[in-house]
């Protein structure tokens, strides 16, 4: 094998270990993986929104609870003054400010009942998230542990991979290495193609009878490379 060779070799070993990251991030057992651990997510916020709801819930009940201590307060002193009251006018200012007490303490005794009847409704659904978040757990672990075998064979062929790009490299002149690494960056990863026919498959377009010529013509001690895409061409 000539150096040309084995550097497309080398070339080849390069773009499946590129291609490799793809595939990992596009595994089955990984899209079902991050299907379900979203799922888990999903619900785990779904429950912090319920809980927070039902602390902002039990704050809003305790305020108006507050709120209705001082309005019977209120009232247990102005039915006081009113016993004491012989003047009618006065009498008559009592009771209404004593009716509007009581009204506004019924209007948060009912407020009071919407809070907690949606703090129930509340109760019950988080009861069934929580149930539903252990069920999205197991199904993740399960999920994680047919992924891991996937990444493992993966990652048993990326070994492979490696060692053999290893002893690609290792078989080559350091220089030429060291251009063909230098030069991957410029080309998507792929700076070595090889002629087919008349076609080059680094840019996969179809080279002229003269272009061909020339470079068959190219000495054995240089690179020759496409006319079209520059990278370098193995003959």
């Amino acid at each position: 094998m000539s150096d040309l060779e084995r550097l497309h070799e080398l070339q080849l070993t390069d773009s499946a270990l590129d291609h490799m990251a793809y595939r990992r991030s596009h595994l089955e057992e990984r899209v079902a993986f991050n299907a379900t651990q979203a799922h888990t997510q999903g619900t785990r916020k779904a429950l912090a929104a319920n809980v927070a709801r039902r602390a902002e819930l039990d704050r809003q009940y305790a305020a108006l609870e507050a709120s209705a201590r001082e309005i019977d307060t209120k009232v247990t002193r102005l039915e006081g003054q009113m016993r004491n009251v012989v003047v009618t006018r006065e009498a008559e200012a009592i009771q209404r400010e004593v009716a509007t007490l009581k009204a506004e303490r019924d209007a948060a005794d009912e407020q009071g009942l919407v809070l907690l009847d949606e703090s129930e409704t509340l109760s019950a659904a988080a009861a069934l998230l929580e149930a539903e978040i252990a069920e999205a757990e197991t199904a993740e672990g399960s999920a994680a542990a047919v992924l891991a075998v996937a990444d493992a064979a993966l990652d048993a062929e990326a070994a492979g991979l490696s060692e053999r790009r290893r002893e690609l490299a290792a078989g080559l002149p350091g220089a030429l290495v060291s251009l063909y690494e230098s030069r991957r960056p410029a080309f998507k990863g792929v700076a070595v193609a090889k002629l087919q026919g008349t076609r080059c498959t680094g840019c996969h377009l179809d080279l002229s009878r003269v272009e061909i010529e020339a470079l068959w013509a190219v000495p054995q001690d240089e690179l020759p490379e496409c006319p079209q895409c520059a990278r370098i061409l193995v003959r």
